[in-house]
């Protein structure tokens, strides 16, 4: 078996803005696997230590190494992705089972100016998205809320996304003021989950649990803390396809809501993501319309959203092609071959 595992960093077309600070371009690594047949799979890794802790490096040393005992979830996820992409194109089949043909999804606005965000929300309107996920847990927060709302009108869904920002007591006051612009849900107001279960005792907007999800277990510590009404699951943090489907049959078992996101994941893994979403039948907005965000050939991998859906890869394998030119502009370096 032939191995590869290549740098990649993707620029973004413009900065973007969190409250744990701005992104200008977004590195992965792909691991790309051979057999002797030349059939070929790629898996993807995607930490993003802003948010998960886990750098480039690391997920790069632990997959040199073969995954030793404690590999981050994203090393595993690139290793099991190409490893089920390789298998489902041999037998000429998708990696997820036959599901839904499109999935919805949101579209994502950065923490940015007001008017910049109502801007984006306007242009995803005009595209036909349904749902709206704003960045906030910047001093600034009410009045980018209220732009957005302003700009979409009164129905598609808006979503509010703390990433952790806020204590407690920040996040029940700021909800409960923001609540008049009727949110279908805030994730991640605070850090931990047992601080999301203070704050939903206090208020009455449905809570989102993401950065602690990262597999089944945490779903059901989440829903037997009475955390959250919903979780947002991602494939490299759950460790891959497997790790994320478990997630989403444990939040069904629970009665939570789910859906299924990507932190600026690459083509590979918003693949992944949405042919999981269609095999596990999530109805909820899925966070999976990031690659436009970027500027780089690469990004049309797969096709861009239409009337807020995003077409699922029926395969083989992932149902993704990038063609040698696409790689090579954003190609910082083969680490392993």
């Amino acid at each position: 078996m032939k191995r590869a595992l290549l740098r990649l960093s993707i620029p973004l077309r413009e900065p973007f803005v969190t409250s744990s600070g701005v992104v200008l371009s977004r590195d992965l690594l792909v691991l790309r696997v051979e057999d002797g047949d030349g059939f070929v799979g790629f898996g993807e890794a995607a930490p993003f230590e802003p948010y998960d802790g886990v750098s480039i490096d690391e997920a790069a040393a632990a997959l040199r190494a073969g995954l030793p005992s404690g590999s981050p979830p994203q090393a595993r996820a690139a290793a099991e992705l190409a490893k089920l992409d390789l298998a489902a194109r041999r037998e000429g089949r998708a990696v997820g089972q036959p599901g839904a043909d499109a999935i919805v999804v949101n579209r994502t606005l950065p923490a940015g100016p007001p008017e910049e965000a109502a801007k984006r929300a306007v242009d995803g309107l005009r595209a036909g998205y349904s749902c709206f996920k704003l960045k906030v847990g910047l001093p600034d927060d009410e009045i980018r809320v209220a732009a957005v709302r302003a700009a979409i009108g009164p129905w598609p869904a808006l979503r509010l996304d703390a990433n952790g920002a806020w204590s407690v007591e920040d996040a029940i006051e700021t909800i409960q003021r923001l609540r008049r612009y009727d949110l279908q849900l805030v994730e991640q107001p605070c850090e931990r989950l047992d601080e999301l279960t203070e704050v939903r005792r206090a208020v009455d907007v449905p809570l989102c649990a993401d950065e602690p999800i990262r597999s089944a277990d945490d779903v059901r510590i989440a829903a037997g803390l009475d955390a959250c009404d919903i979780v947002n699951v991602k494939l490299a943090a759950s460790g891959g396809f497997s790790g994320a489907r478990e997630a989403l049959r444990a939040a069904r078992e629970e009665g939570l809501g789910a859906f299924v996101s990507s932190t600026l994941d690459g083509p590979w893994g918003i693949a992944a993501a949405l042919q999981l979403a269609a095999s596990e039948g999530l109805e909820l907005a899925c966070g999976l319309a990031t690659l436009d965000l970027f500027e780089a050939e690469i990004a049309r991998a797969l096709p861009q959203p239409r009337a807020g859906l995003l077409a699922v890869p029926e395969g083989p394998g992932l149902g993704v092609q990038v063609s040698a030119q696409a790689l090579g502009e954003v190609l910082v370096e083969e680490v392993l071959n």
